[in-house]
């Protein structure tokens, strides 16, 4: 029988061996931010950065940095809005399609090995525990922030950390 390790420990461990297998298809996916974008652009085609940033919950200098990244690698095109020059209406594309098209492959690839052999209720139960445990973790004056907000709390406290 496997020795058992705490909680935190397998935790750490199943977001490892996540990675090893994202890594080990790098050539196929771009970064999995970048595909979540671009699949919210391709659902909204003509949207604007802010409108990214509200719906992935990150800060729009983060969308920016990754729109110019996007935009060099051909994935995206962006132009300026009529009527409001400082917004840019987004396009995706057939490239940038590509490449989320396959990332998409990639993840759902991931998914479905990690939950093999799993039944739907315990698919189910497994979200909802991970759920009760953010929840426990979580203080209140973090719970309504998203996962950016939470990102640069957590980089703040560890700036003040290291003085």
């Amino acid at each position: 029988m496997k020795k058992k390790y705490p909680i935190g420990r397998q935790l750490h461990r199943l977001d490892l061996l996540m990675l090893l297998h994202l890594r080990s298809r790098s050539e196929d996916h771009i970064p999995p931010a970048q595909m979540r974008m671009i699949e919210f652009i391709e659902n909204n085609r003509g949207c604007t950065q802010a409108e990214v940033a509200e719906a992935m919950e990150v800060t729009p200098a983060s969308v920016a940095q990754s729109i110019k990244r996007m935009e060099a690698s051909g994935f995206v095109t962006r132009e300026v809005c009529k009527g409001n020059l400082r917004a840019n209406s987004l396009c995706v594309t057939s490239e940038g399609s590509a490449a989320a098209r396959n990332c998409r492959i990639v993840f759902n690839e991931l998914e479905a090995r990690m939950f093999q052999g799993f039944s739907e209720d315990e698919k189910q139960l497994t979200n909802d525990l991970i759920t009760r445990l953010i929840a426990n973790l979580e203080p209140d004056e973090v719970g309504s922030m998203n996962n950016a907000e939470l990102s640069q709390l957590v980089n703040a406290e560890s700036d003040k950390s290291k003085r």
